[in-house]
């Protein structure tokens, strides 16, 4: 089972990108399971991917990082026991740290083949973001394989590329690609980063 991981601080556009890859490879016959990480005791986005007709499995009241470690593992484990999955893309909570998440998998030891993380950054608030939440934005952009700098239709250029400029800095061996994840601008730069990973 390979899993993708699609972090970023609240309000960057998860749920937006993960329903268009689960699109994408469910297009290509994949079979894709969800696992959505929420803080609060309702699943909003894990009801609305239900109804878009995917497979999800919802973690609530807590953080994958830490109070629900087990049980992101026991949710897997049920996934490769009732669903199979090609790929299992997990929504994290906007206040997980990626790299937390990773080590527990390798704590725990779970069937897990690869591991991709995209970390998603919203230009807009990013520059704010690094001055007020500085170790958590700081440790979602450099755990990731993939930044995707989103959101791109609603801010100027030069915007855009200091976001860029700054995610390279803190992470120079990632893929960084700008997109609008809502209107699916440079969506397939994206894909190509993905096409190795989901290859079967």
């Amino acid at each position: 089972m390979k899993l993708l991981i699609i972090a970023g601080f609240l309000g960057s556009g998860k749920t937006t990108l993960l329903l268009q890859v689960a699109k994408h490879l469910t297009a290509a016959s994949r079979r894709i399971a969800i696992i959505e990480n929420e803080m609060g005791e309702v699943g909003v986005d894990g009801e609305y991917l239900t109804l878009e007709g995917l497979h999800v499995q919802e973690l609530l009241g807590g953080c994958i990082c830490c109070t629900l470690a087990a049980g992101l593992l026991g949710t897997l484990e049920k996934l490769e026991r009732l669903f199979h999955p090609d790929l299992v893309i997990l929504e994290a909570t906007g206040a997980a740290r990626p790299s937390d998440i990773t080590q527990n998998l390798r704590d725990y030891q779970a069937k897990v083949d690869a591991v991709q993380i995209i970390t998603l950054v919203d230009p807009s608030r990013h520059e704010m973001l690094m001055e007020v939440m500085t170790p958590l934005v700081t440790a979602q952009i450099q755990a990731a394989d993939i930044v995707a700098v989103n959101k791109i239709d609603r801010v100027e250029r030069e915007t855009v590329q200091r976001t860029i400029e700054s995610a390279r800095a803190l992470n120079s061996r990632a893929s960084i690609v700008a997109i609008s994840a809502e209107d699916r601008t440079r969506l397939d730069t994206l894909m190509a980063d993905l096409q190795c990973y989901t290859a079967m």
